[in-house]
């Protein structure tokens, strides 16, 4: 049954592999879960619903009952733009992209590229003289907290030490069983944790100001702000937490691609220029998340089947990734593919506003990661994964390398 897939879907055992699963839900246009949850795994089908109106991004307006909880607000805060529909979505993204990149910033990303250089740059010296290390350890996951404490105003220290295990409890708790009252107190409790330790972060930018985005958004004067103090609360919790797991499983799963697919490694190290292609191609294979909860806000039709209003939906961005409806030989590793329309980022209005930072972080890291390791080979395969499937990457990445070059 289609309800017994999903559910194998979100059992530990099927995280290293989900994709004959994944292969199997788009056999049908929608898989009715036995909670009423509707699950849309076909690529038309999920781009569509991304940009339907009628499918919204807060999942609070579905039937109680079904609904999952991963975006249900965390009490303390208000709800972020990512869970919310206009005309508030467009004013509290507004007020944040604006000091970030795009439209508002158009140059505001690529201020963080030296910064990713060096830290990157600085990672690999300390491997330097090293047989073997795990990639997320030593890696994948420094350097995206570390762009995200700098982004926030956060001391580096407190936000490696206190920031980032609260959010990796969160995370573990995270679609494991979204109506487990326990796993339910659980996250609640540590996301109240985060939120304590950001409340008094937030009044130290109010009374010191930085040269930070944060601060940048709590002193805001210009037309519609400030954010008060709920939604900053909320947005922070949001960047910080989306910002940097997501980028941590995209560093680690594009090289966990490239190791395993040896000639397109070597394609890479001849052109560092392939490097947008590698971390394109390892988007569409490999999407930092897996899964995006919506609601049905009016009667929806998918081909013959209806999804009805109030219930609960499952985007599958993975599943449509991997549609051979859409790719040509879906489950083959091209770092070259000419036609990689991929929905990791989501769409429509929702379209990931962290995107070209994940980019950019992503595409240095594989350049540099291809340049400057000699013979790298997986210690273990497949590799150790996270609980949550669907912020769904290696826990670790245990690889060998000959040696390690200068930069």
């Amino acid at each position: 049954m289609a309800s017994t897939l999903f559910k194998q879907i979100l059992h530990p055992d099927s995280r290293a592999h989900p994709w004959d699963l994944y292969a199997e839900l788009r056999e049908e246009a929608v898989s009715v879960q036995d909670d009423g949850t509707h699950v849309v795994s076909r690529y038309e089908d999920v781009k569509a619903l991304l940009s339907d109106p009628r499918i919204s991004s807060d999942i609070g307006k579905a039937t109680p009952g079904t609904r999952m909880t991963a975006n249900v607000p965390t009490p303390g805060t208000a709800p972020t733009f990512i869970i919310r529909d206009n005309p508030e979505h467009d004013r509290l993204r507004g007020l944040t992209m604006r000091h970030f990149g795009p439209p508002a910033r158009p140059g505001g990303v690529e201020d963080y590229r030296p910064m990713v250089e060096w830290l990157v740059r600085e990672r690999l010296d300390n491997l330097i003289g090293r047989a073997e290390f795990d990639l997320v350890e030593e890696f994948s996951h420094p350097i995206p907290v570390r762009v995200i404490c700098h982004m926030m105003g956060i001391p580096l220290e407190e936000g490696a030490t206190i920031l980032s295990p609260l959010l990796g409890d969160v995370e573990r708790e995270f679609m494991i069983d979204p109506f487990d009252a326990e796993l339910v107190e659980a996250r609640n409790r540590h996301q109240e944790k985060a939120i304590a330790y950001l409340s008094t972060h937030v009044e130290r930018l109010r009374e010191n100001p930085g040269d930070d985005m944060l601060s940048r958004m709590i002193h805001d004067e210009g037309p519609g702000a400030p954010l008060n103090l709920h939604e900053l609360l909320g947005t922070a919790l949001m960047i910080f937490g989306a910002g940097h797991e997501t980028t941590v499983n995209l560093i680690t799963s594009s090289m966990l691609l490239l190791l395993r697919h040896p000639d397109q490694l070597a394609r890479l190290k001849a052109d560092p220029s392939l490097a947008y292609g590698a971390v394109e191609e390892a988007l569409r294979m490999e999407p930092p998340a897996h899964m995006r909860p919506r609601a049905a806000t009016a009667d929806v039709q998918i081909g013959d089947q209806v999804i009805p209003k109030g219930a609960s939906v499952i985007l599958n961005l993975a599943a449509a990734n991997r549609d051979p409806r859409r790719f040509t030989d879906p489950d083959t590793f091209d770092i070259t593919r000419p036609d990689n329309a991929h929905l990791s980022f989501a769409g429509g209005t929702h379209f990931c506003f962290g995107a070209p930072l994940g980019r950019m972080e992503g595409q240095i890291a594989v350049r540099e990661l291809s340049r400057r390791l000699v013979g790298p080979r997986l210690l273990q395969d497949p590799p150790p994964y996270r609980d949550s499937p669907d912020l769904r990457g290696p826990s670790e990445l245990r690889l060998g390398v000959d040696e390690v070059l200068p930069a």
